[in-house]
């Protein structure tokens, strides 16, 4: 008896000693078709969140250029107005000039109308203020600034250079495309 109440120890410790191999076969499968549905929604998440970014960018950008519009109206439509407003940051590089319709222009004093890329890296750095994204003509920066003719920018996004922002300094419109 004493034998048989022995056996039957050994056997229970036996099939107690962790997962069959169809146990971590089944969990592994499991995993990997988990995995399939989860990483792409990651990826489309990663696209949102530039999405966003971006959008924001744009909104703030907006709200920079609509109010150097407001003051240029608050002043009385003067027209075009070299050094219009005064800015105190030296990463600026001037006060902000505004074109005959009121809308920036530039920041060296050299301008009235917004006619090259230097005049759309003038713009950004005005209006945003320095610890927004920044900008460059080339090189490493969160947008690239090209001039397109025809008073008008358009700034890439360089994390994903299907996201633009367009300013048009003939209207004001600043259009996030997204």
């Amino acid at each position: 008896m004493v034998k048989n109440n022995r056996t039957k120890r050994i056997n229970r410790h036996q099939n107690s000693n962790g997962f069959t191999l169809i146990e971590l076969v089944l969990i592994i499968v499991i995993l990997g078709i988990l995995a399939a549905f989860a990483l792409p929604r990651f990826a489309d998440l990663q696209i949102e969140a530039q999405r966003s970014s971006v959008e924001g960018v744009a909104a703030a950008f907006d709200a920079g250029v609509r109010n150097v519009h407001l003051q240029w109206n608050a002043a009385g439509s003067p027209g075009a107005v070299l050094n219009f407003i005064p800015i105190n940051d030296p990463t600026v590089g001037g006060d902000l000039s505004v074109n005959a319709a009121g809308w920036p222009a530039d920041t060296r004093g050299v301008s009235l109308t917004l006619n090259s890329q230097a005049d759309c890296l003038d713009v950004w750095r005005a209006v945003l203020s320095s610890n927004s994204e920044q900008v460059s003509g080339s090189g490493v920066s969160d947008y690239l600034a090209t001039y397109n003719g025809s008073n008008r920018c358009t700034y890439t996004y360089q994390e994903n250079t299907a996201f633009t922002i367009r300013f048009d300094s003939n209207t004001g419109d600043v259009v996030p495309s997204t």
